[in-house]
């Protein structure tokens, strides 16, 4: 297990967050045809950055290992990472984000229909989640690499 690794997973996962929430925000924004509001991306961003934190600090503490494995084995754990990001997203992160963005209880949501639907997502946006992890994986294997070759006087901010 890698302590830079670690730190380095936690801040591209933040760096990830926000890049998604973004994309997303343009995406819904032009399907939509109307321009997305402030509090979307803080809803997304909000929903994303708990799993994004803890997928991909656990990769970055363990990228010695993932950067061994074949292919077939990276795009499992690009599976398992993708799915775990979008049903969290679509279950706990979107109810947590209505208690804490609209600050009303969970009283008048159909929270077991949430949950259900979450878990549907995570099904259904595989095949466009996946291909995104395997790309996340492959930028944080690289970002890893740089931190853990380097000393501490090669890195300057």
């Amino acid at each position: 297990m890698s302590v830079k690794g670690l730190i380095v997973g936690a801040a591209f996962s933040i760096t990830a967050a926000v890049l998604c929430t973004f994309v997303f925000g343009v995406v819904v924004s032009f399907l939509v045809l109307m321009a997305a509001t402030p509090i979307l991306y803080v809803g997304i961003f909000l929903q994303v950055i708990v799993p994004f934190i803890v997928v991909l600090s656990i990769a970055g503490a363990q990228f010695k290992k993932i950067d061994r494995v074949s292919e077939g084995v990276k795009w499992l754990i690009s599976i398992i990472m993708a799915f775990i990001v979008v049903t969290y997203a679509g279950t706990l992160g979107s109810l947590t984000t209505h208690v804490i963005v609209w600050g009303d209880k969970l009283e008048n949501l159909a929270v077991g229909d949430i949950v259900a639907w979450g878990f549907i997502y995570g099904f259904l946006l595989l095949p466009l989640a996946a291909p995104v992890s395997r790309w996340l994986i492959s930028l944080l294997m690289d970002c890893c690499k740089y931190f853990e070759d380097s000393k501490e006087g090669d890195i300057q901010i």
